[in-house]
């Protein structure tokens, strides 16, 4: 039979346990967003989060959360998102030139205005995936974004 102080020593070992991994599987972040490449100052950023493959990169609708930066040539543009759940995400980014809150494609499909995902990879043909583009969130991180334009 254990000592009484052995018992309480175990089971404050136990609750500390539950407490450090009930912690952790609610642990909520910050997710700051830094935007690059732009090619003028006008309109807005639209910035949709996506923690699912449904509806990314265009239907905003269907995004986890979403956010709008104001631009003004004296700053760069950056936002946060806070107390995000760690999980798998992915970033689509619009630079709403003429402020209308729409996605605008010419009659190829060919984006009119800057767009951007996530991941650092150079968009060259079609949309781009979910897959390709999202990343995991663990812990208070940053995230580049590069706009892109086609025309």
């Amino acid at each position: 039979m254990l000592p009484v102080q052995a018992k309480y020593r175990k089971l404050s070992l136990l609750l500390f346990s539950g407490l450090c991994l009930h912690l952790h599987v609610h642990a909520q972040f910050q997710l700051r967003i830094q935007v690059e490449g732009l090619r003028n100052h006008k309109g807005q950023l639209l910035l949709s989060l996506f923690n699912q493959a449904d509806g990314f990169p265009d239907q905003p609708a269907k995004s986890f959360r979403q956010m709008k930066i104001a631009l003004h040539a004296s700053q760069q543009p950056e936002g946060t998102w806070q107390n995000l759940p760690a999980g798998l995400y992915a970033i689509a980014l619009l630079h709403d030139e003429d402020a209308d809150s729409r996605f605008r494609v010419n009659w190829l499909g060919i984006p009119t205005e800057g767009v951007g995902v996530s991941t650092s990879k150079k968009m060259l043909w079609g949309k781009p995936n979910f897959q390709s583009s999202s990343f995991y969130l663990h812990h208070d991180t940053t995230i580049v974004i590069r706009v892109h334009y086609f025309l």
